[in-house]
């Protein structure tokens, strides 16, 4: 009698399981669980990072998820980016697959290995396009973390993805917690979590300081625009406001002390792009209106003729005037300072100019193979720039994704860029909702500092910036979408 009861029991809890599984709650907490994973593990670009070994097959499993729970009603039109990846993948497979000698002689810059080979008196085996094949499949398998991204993000239901947005502004602020910490303990203490990292700095949950202070850039925007998208009717709406504007204050002087360029000039048009979500917010656009009786014409009565909004924008200019002013003053910020003086690594990059541009050149139209660069530029490494530390990145990926992925990846950038320019056009479209409106400039600009911080460093080849911009990508699709869900 028991055992019947029991298989009773288990029947109802397995015809129960499907449906809890893929219920919105259940979707969103996968998505927070994956995205929390790749913050704490995904935080190098390196290729040996020993996470990695763990990270990725977990991307699989949560691919495998997300497709197990996914909704055509959720994914129709906002496919696109997912299809880009894919195209990305495919190429990177194709450069992967072997060729015959009498092809793969033929490519540019190949005969050098083929003279070698027949010299040796070696029988010429079929080879692949990329010149690395080891860290092309590295590349390949690297995509796995923003393709979960995607899928994960694209399940989830509309309240559920603005929680979503809310979960990645935690973790950064998290990271700059953590930056605040690994200031004042030890620069080799057990705060830093890659052996390879910037020792001493503040660079949070990040191998790089650059890729910590994009993040907080990126942060700034996404507090304001969560503080934008707060109505004054919500359960404790004014705390949730003033916390979200308390916080940019907090993250702007953060980007300063990371001592990076990088983020010194994004700061700035994060901190103008904040005001803007804050300033046309629905908390202070729904403001009660003031009293439309005449007021006295006196000079104690000036400060009436100010709105609450007007008050904020004040602010926030004079917050920054001052937060500017005190570092140029103080002389004590390490941006401003590397920004005012020479720097090594800066001379580098300009350095590499030349180098980077002419193996653009010689690698026409096929490319290296993805992952590659580490390898390749050493054949073309100039004699006065042979150091002890070695090059694994060209210090800008726009350059680098051309030298290792040729023509065809050419082809897919303005394919892309193209995309994102037409689907932006619909942000003037008088149909589309105030908040669709504000969600098209919020992943735009996102998008924008991820790529234009990509000039002169390589923030997407880190799995967690990698996992943000692709969730970015599916708000930008989702909210540009002719048929808005």
């Amino acid at each position: 009698m028991k055992t019947v009861k029991l298989n009773k029991l288990t029947a109802k809890w397995l015809s129960a399981f499907p449906a809890a599984v893929s219920s919105a709650n259940a979707r969103f907490y996968a998505f927070t669980l994956f995205i929390v994973c790749i913050f704490l593990m995904g935080g190098g670009s390196r290729d040996d990072i020993q996470s990695l070994l763990l990270l990725r097959p977990l991307s699989i499993i949560f691919v495998a998820y997300a497709f197990s729970v996914s909704s055509h009603r959720r994914w129709t039109g906002n496919l696109l980016p997912v299809f880009m990846l894919a195209t990305l993948a495919i190429l990177m497979m194709l450069q992967l697959a072997p060729l015959p000698p009498s092809v793969w002689s033929e490519l540019p810059q190949r005969q050098i290995y083929f003279d070698i080979a027949t010299l040796a008196g070696m029988e010429q085996p079929w080879r692949p396009l990329t010149l690395s094949p080891s860290k092309t499949l590295n590349s390949l398998f690297s995509l796995s973390v923003p393709l979960a991204a995607m899928l994960l993000f694209m399940n989830l239901e509309r309240p559920d993805q603005r929680r979503a947005l809310v979960v990645i502004l935690l973790l950064a602020y998290f990271s700059a917690i953590l930056a605040m910490l690994q200031l004042g303990g030890s620069s080799s203490g057990p705060l830093y979590f890659y052996q390879i990292t910037n020792n001493g700095q503040a660079v949070g949950l990040f191998a790089n300081r650059n890729h910590q202070a994009v993040l907080l850039a990126c942060a700034i925007v996404i507090a304001a625009w969560y503080a934008g998208t707060i109505k004054r009717s919500e359960k404790s709406a004014t705390i949730k406001v003033s916390a979200a504007i308390a916080s940019i204050f907090v993250l702007l002087p953060l980007i300063f002390i990371t001592g990076s360029r990088a983020g010194l000039v994004l700061a700035l048009p994060a901190f103008i792009f904040a005001l803007l979500f804050v300033y046309n917010g629905k908390f202070f656009s729904d403001a009660p209106k003031k009293n439309t009786k005449r007021v006295r014409k006196s000079k104690f009565k000036f400060w009436q003729r100010f709105s609450i909004k007007n008050l904020i924008a004040g602010a926030f200019i004079l917050t920054l005037v001052s937060i500017v002013g005190a570092a140029f003053y103080a002389s004590r910020t390490a941006a401003f300072d590397r920004l005012t003086s020479g720097d090594a690594q800066a001379e580098l990059r300009l350095d590499l100019l030349p180098t980077l541009l002419t193996m653009v050149q010689e690698y026409m139209p096929w490319g290296t193979g993805f992952g590659s660069f580490e390898h390749v530029y050493k054949i073309f490494e100039p004699l006065d720039l042979l150091k002890a530390e070695y090059l694994n990145q060209a210090h800008s990926d726009w350059l680098q994704i051309l030298i290792e992925g040729g023509l065809p990846v050419v082809v897919l950038i303005v394919v892309f860029l193209g995309w994102l320019l037409a689907r932006s056009r619909r942000v003037f479209d008088s149909s589309i909702t105030k908040s669709r409106r504000s969600r098209i400039f919020l992943s735009v600009t996102i998008i924008g500092f991820l790529v234009a911080a990509s000039i002169g460093d390589y923030p997407l080849r880190v799995p967690s910036m990698m996992a943000v911009l692709a969730v970015f990508l599916c708000v930008f699709s989702e909210a540009t979408a002719r048929s808005n869900r």
